[in-house]
């Protein structure tokens, strides 16, 4: 089932970041929304930390969702998650709880200690989940450019004025 069969749960999806200790950011739609402005999306947006070890935690939280390749019911055969993760860019996925994106070199982001240093935590079902602040999260809008993203960089800066 691909994520447009599949209603985002991102509480399910913070609570497995959680169980496996992952460390990252929260960017993309649910960050907006967690700033204040109202929208859909269809996935949960993470840079994560860099390194081998972090890399571990998040292959072991996404193995957990059942994640795969975006429009994928069932991973290939010689897909590997841990490649994949390997990468560079933005990972698209499918979980069992939705939609999740791993952007590993978002355009206009600051360095991950940065962005973690300058991030909110926000508690989602008891699980605390780091949000990328505001004039990060407006930086990375700006500088992908795309119609919904402009969007929510009109928003956000509105929201900062208000």
């Amino acid at each position: 089932m691909t994520r447009r069969d599949v209603p985002l749960d991102a509480a399910e999806i913070f609570a497995a970041l959680a169980r496996h200790s992952v460390e990252y950011v929260l960017i993309g739609g649910l960050a907006v929304q967690a700033h204040g402005h109202v929208r859909t999306t269809q996935d949960a947006d993470l840079v994560p930390a860099p390194g081998p070890a972090a890399r571990a935690s998040l292959a072991a939280a996404l193995e957990e969702l059942g994640a795969r390749p975006s429009g994928a019911a069932e991973p290939p055969r010689g897909w590997s998650l841990a490649k994949a993760l390997d990468g560079h860019g933005t990972l698209i996925l499918d979980t069992d709880a939705g939609g999740v994106d791993i952007h590993r070199d978002p355009p206009g982001a600051a360095p991950f200690p940065k962005l973690r240093e300058r991030a909110m935590v926000l508690e989602v079902g008891g699980v605390a989940v780091v949000v990328a602040g505001r004039d990060d999260l407006i930086a990375m809008k700006r500088a992908s450019g795309r119609p919904v993203d402009r969007g929510d960089v009109i928003a956000l800066t509105r929201a900062e004025i208000e």
